[in-house]
């Protein structure tokens, strides 16, 4: 009898540490809600690629937040940051994730949902130029630009990281 209650605990307490190292898949497209622990180590290093300060780093907390999808399958998360989290200052309410499929060809972006705020107020906290057809501003990583694809409800604010592909295209010219 003892060795049964100790194998049971052994094997709840084993189940528990092994759910906590599983990432949180993408069901039914609904964004991820990542535990506290991986944000407080991933958030600011997906804080500052959002803000497109820096490119986001290969690293265990950045792995287990974005997993790497089996090759041939888009490589695009959505996050449901935890309260409080920020870009430029301002609340974000979900986080888009678009990452290269491993070529360097495609290139990829970081979009930050912002609700609440206009797409002027945006601009001003990201210190965009008015662009010609979006709020913008060139980076040394990329680009950043704001606009209100679906609706005044909600700002995106982009970083997109060209990948080989585009920097051939723009390079390409007519005879």
């Amino acid at each position: 009898m003892h060795s049964k209650h100790l194998i049971t605990i052994t094997a709840v307490a084993f189940s528990s540490i092994v759910c906590a190292q599983v990432p949180v898949p993408l069901l039914d497209n609904e964004p991820a809600a990542p535990n506290a622990a991986l944000w407080a180590v991933a958030g600011p290093m997906l804080q500052a690629a959002l803000e497109c300060r820096e490119d986001l780093p290969d690293h265990p907390a950045t792995r287990a937040m974005l997993p790497r999808k089996p090759a041939g399958e888009e490589q695009h998360y959505r996050l449901a940051p935890p309260s409080g989290f920020t870009v430029f200052g301002l609340p974000v309410a979900e986080i888009e994730v678009w990452v290269d499929d491993g070529s360097g060809e495609l290139g990829h972006s970081y979009t930050s949902h912002i609700r609440g705020r206009t797409l002027a107020e945006v601009a001003k906290a990201a210190k965009l130029n008015k662009g010609q057809s979006f709020p913008n501003r060139k980076t040394s990583m990329g680009s950043l630009m704001a606009d209100q694809p679906f609706g005044p409800e909600s700002v995106q604010l982009t970083c997109t990281i060209d990948g080989t592909y585009a920097a051939h295209e723009n390079e390409y010219r007519e005879p």
